[in-house]
C-alpha cells in the first residue's frame, strides 16, 4: 500500500506529512515515528531552570510522562469509565428487548397487513433529520400503523469506539489508499470518507449518523443567511424558526460551555482579544454535551429517560465517545421513536427507490460480518405509502439521481448547489499560550482537561455577509494526535492549536453519478475560490495573534475537507429553482413547475420527501446540526396537518 502523498505547507517550506485516517500500514509507520520524535524532542529539550520544590526527580518524570503519553497512544485497552458507559447503555436499552435496533427479520419477512404497503411511513437514514422526524411522526400515528427507519451502519456501544489510529482506519466504509481506494471496506464502518478531485467529505455511519462523531456545536445561523433569495419565501425570516431551533436545543440537550475551561479555549480568547480591532468577537460555545456538577461517578438521567454521564473533558468527540457524555440521538431522538413504536433497521444500505401506483417500493442491501472478518450480503425490497430520505447531502442526492425513471421525474436542479459549508482544517504551531489539544479517551486523566473538541467560536459579524466566518479551536482525538503531533514536530500537542473554519463558498459544487452509480461531487474553480484565501488569511491572522504559524495539512492532496456537506435537493418555490419545497415535498419534474390546482402550489411527488443536510440551498458558515434540527421539527409538524394524511396521523 503506497505512503500518503501529501505535505504541509507554510510559506515556502514543505515537511513530509501524511493523511488523517490513514492506512493500517501507515498508521504504523507514523506511530513509530510519533515515538522517534518525542524521545528526539524530550532528550534535546533544555531542562528548565529550578524553581521552588523543583528537583531532578521531578523534571525526569515529566519527560517520561509525555514519552509515555506518546507510547499509550498505540495501544487500546479497557478502563472503568468504559465499562460504566457499557453498562449504561445496555440499561439504557433493557426496555427496547437489549438493543435500539430490531431483528432484521422484521424488514424482510412480510407482515400481515391490510394495506398494499409494509410501512406506512420509511425513513431512510438516522441522522438529525431521519431521527427527529421518526420520534415526532412515530408520536402522532394512529394504532395499527407502522413506521421504520433504515441505516446503513451499525449500531455502536458507548465504551466501545475505537480509540487508536490503527482501529480508526480499520472502522473506516471505504479503501482509504493504494489500488483499492475508494473500494468498499467495511460496510457498517463508522467513518465514511469520499474523496473527490476539489473535495474529501467525512461522514458518520451508523445508528445516529454524524452525531456519533460530530464536535457537538448547535448553532443558530445569521439572520442574514434566509433573507437570500435562494431560501424559499416562507423561511426567509429566521423568527419563523426560532420556536423549532429552541424546541431542539432543549431536546438535544445542548448548553453552554465554562468560560476559559481548557487551554485551548483560553487561547482562543486571547486570540480573539489580539483581534478585536478587525472586528473579532469571542464566544463559549453551545454544545450538546452533558455535564453535572456531581462529576462522572453518578448517573445522570436525560430529559428523554435516559443514563448518561457527565464529560470527562477527553477530547475524543469525533472518534465516538467512550464515557457516554456526547449527546448522540441514539440517547435522545432514536430512544423517543422507539418509545413510541417506531422500528430501526441497522446494517442496511437503500441503493434505489421506485415509485408504484399506490405506494413506493426501497431496494436495499442488508451486510454482515462473518467469522472470518468477510462481509455476507442480502438483497432485499419492502414497500411503504411515505418515504422519507435523510440519508444525508450525498447519501439522498445520491438515491433520487439513480432513481429518476418516467414515473419519478425530478427537478433538472436536482445535484446542483452542493456546498462543503466553508469547511476549513488549519494548524498553529509554536503557540505562545498552551493549548494542550491532544486526546485521552476514556482513561484517567493524566494532564489538565483537554476539553470537548470544540468549545468556543470566534466571528466577525460586523462584516457584509460574504466576509464573514466562522472559527473554531478544536482538539485532535487520541487516535489521531500522534500522526498530528509527529506532523507538527510537537508529540505532546501543547503548543499546537487546531482550528476549524466555516464560511460562504458560494454553494458552487454539483453531485452527479460516476459510472458505477455513486455520487461525486464537482466544483471547478474551488481550490483556487476568493473563499479558499479568505480562511486560510484568517487563519494565519489567528496565528500571528497567538505567536504561532499558520500551517495546512494536505490530507489526500491538497483539497478542502468538508465535514458539514450540504445542498443537492436544495428548497425552493418551485422546481425550476430547487429540488424539494420548504417543506421537504420532492417536486414533480413533469411540466417544470406546473401547479396543483387543489393546492395552487407546484406539483409534488405525494408522500415522497427529503428531510437533512441536503435541503439547504445554501452554505450557513455554521455547524448545521442545529438548522437542520430545527427544519425536521418544522417539517415533521407541517407533515402531520397534511390532508391527505388525517387518516394516518392523530394531531
Amino acid at each position: 500500500m503506497s505512503q500518503v502523498d501529501s505535505s504541509i505547507r507554510n510559506d515556502s517550506e514543505k515537511v513530509p506529512s501524511g493523511g488523517l485516517p490513514l492506512s493500517r500500514r501507515t498508521a504504523l509507520q507514523i506511530s513509530a515515528a510519533a515515538v522517534a520524535t518525542a524521545t528526539s524532542c524530550l532528550a534535546k529539550a533544555e531542562r528548565p531552570k529550578s524553581t521552588l520544590g523543583a528537583s531532578t526527580l521531578g523534571e525526569s518524570t515529566l519527560g517520561e510522562s509525555t514519552l509515555g503519553e506518546v507510547l499509550r497512544r498505540r495501544h487500546t485497552g479497557d478502563s472503568a469509565y468504559k465499562a460504566t458507559a457499557i453498562a449504561d447503555y445496555h440499561a439504557n436499552v433493557a426496555a427496547f428487548g437489549g438493543r435500539l435496533s430490531a431483528p432484521i427479520e422484521r424488514l424482510l419477512a412480510p407482515m400481515p397487513r391490510q394495506t398494499p404497503w409494509q410501512f406506512d411511513v420509511l425513513i431512510i437514514g438516522s441522522g438529525y433529520g431521519a431521527s427527529i422526524t421518526a420520534a415526532r411522526l412515530a408520536a402522532a400515528l394512529r394504532p395499527g400503523s407502522r413506521l421504520g427507519v433504515i441505516e446503513r451502519g451499525r449500531e455502536w456501544i458507548p465504551g466501545t469506539y475505537p480509540d487508536r489510529l490503527k482501529d480508526v482506519t480499520g472502522a473506516s466504509r471505504l479503501e482509504l489508499l493504494g489500488p483499492r481506494k475508494g473500494e468498499m471496506h467495511d460496510p457498517t464502518g463508522l467513518f465514511d470518507v469520499r474523496q473527490f478531485d476539489e473535495i474529501t467529505i467525512l461522514a458518520g455511519s451508523g445508528l445516529g449518523g454524524s452525531s456519533l462523531i460530530n464536535a457537538n456545536v448547535a448553532y443558530r445561523p445569521d439572520p442574514e443567511i434566509f433573507r437570500q433569495p435562494s431560501w424559499p419565501r416562507l423561511l426567509r425570516d429566521r423568527a419563523y424558526l426560532d420556536a423549532y431551533y429552541e424546541l431542539a436545543i432543549a431536546e438535544l440537550g445542548a448548553r453552554v460551555e465554562p468560560l476559559d475551561y481548557s487551554s485551548k479555549m483560553l487561547a482562543q480568547r486571547f486570540a480573539a482579544e489580539r483581534l478585536a480591532h478587525r472586528g473579532a468577537r469571542f464566544d463559549p460555545a453551545l454544545i450538546t454535551v452533558t455535564r453535572s456538577m456531581q462529576g462522572n461517578s453518578l448517573p445522570v438521567i436525560n430529559r428523554q429517560g435516559m443514563r448518561q454521564r457527565s464529560c470527562i473533558d477527553c477530547g475524543d468527540c469525533l472518534s465516538g465517545c467512550n464515557v457516554g457524555a456526547k449527546n448522540t440521538l441514539a440517547v435522545n431522538y432514536i430512544p423517543m421513536a422507539r418509545h413510541a413504536g417506531a422500528e430501526f433497521f441497522t446494517q442496511t444500505e437503500v441503493h434505489r427507490i421506485e415509485k408504484l401506483d399506490e405506494c413506493y417500493r426501497v431496494h436495499f442491501t442488508i451486510a454482515w460480518r462473518n467469522a472470518d472478518g468477510t462481509f455476507a450480503r442480502c438483497l432485499g425490497s419492502t414497500t411503504t405509502r411515505i418515504l422519507i430520505l435523510g440519508a444525508g447531502s450525498l447519501g439522498s442526492s445520491e438515491l433520487l439521481l439513480r432513481s429518476q425513471s418516467e414515473c419519478l421525474e425530478l427537478s433538472p436542479r436536482l445535484g446542483f448547489g452542493w456546498t462543503g459549508n466553508g469547511d476549513a482544517l488549519g494548524f498553529i504551531t509554536n503557540s505562545q499560550c498552551p493549548t494542550g489539544g491532544a486526546g485521552r479517551s476514556a482513561y484517567e486523566p493524566a494532564y489538565s482537561p483537554v476539553g470537548p473538541t470544540i468549545q468556543s467560536n470566534i466571528t466577525y459579524p460586523q462584516r457584509p455577509l460574504a466576509g464573514r466566518v466562522l472559527i473554531q479551536e478544536g482538539a485532535a482525538a487520541r487516535a489521531y494526535a500522534n500522526a498530528i503531533g509527529t506532523l507538527m514536530l510537537d508529540p505532546t500537542m501543547e503548543n499546537t492549536q487546531i482550528l476549524l473554519g466555516m464560511g460562504h463558498d458560494g454553494a458552487g459544487g454539483r453531485i452527479t453519478l460516476d459510472a458505477k452509480g455513486f455520487g461525486q461531487v464537482n466544483w471547478p474553480g474551488l481550490l483556487d475560490s476568493d473563499y479558499r484565501k479568505l480562511i486560510r488569511f484568517e487563519f494565519e491572522k489567528i496565528a500571528s495573534a497567538l505567536g504561532g504559524k499558520y500551517r495546512f495539512l494536505k490530507i489526500f492532496g491538497d483539497k478542502m475537507i468538508s465535514v458539514h456537506p450540504l445542498g443537492g435537493c436544495a428548497m425552493a418555490d418551485d422546481p425550476r429553482y430547487g429540488v424539494v419545497n420548504h417543506k421537504g415535498q420532492v417536486f414533480d419534474g413533469r411540466g417544470c413547475g406546473d401547479v396543483d390546482f387543489q393546492t395552487a402550489a407546484p406539483r409534488v411527488h405525494s408522500g415522497l420527501y427529503v428531510i437533512d443536510g441536503a435541503i439547504l440551498p445554501t452554505s450557513i458558515a455554521c455547524n448545521p446540526l442545529l438548522t437542520i434540527s430545527a427544519l425536521a421539527e418544522r417539517a415533521s409538524d407541517l407533515m402531520l396537518d397534511e390532508p391527505e394524511f388525517a387518516d394516518l396521523f392523530v394531531t
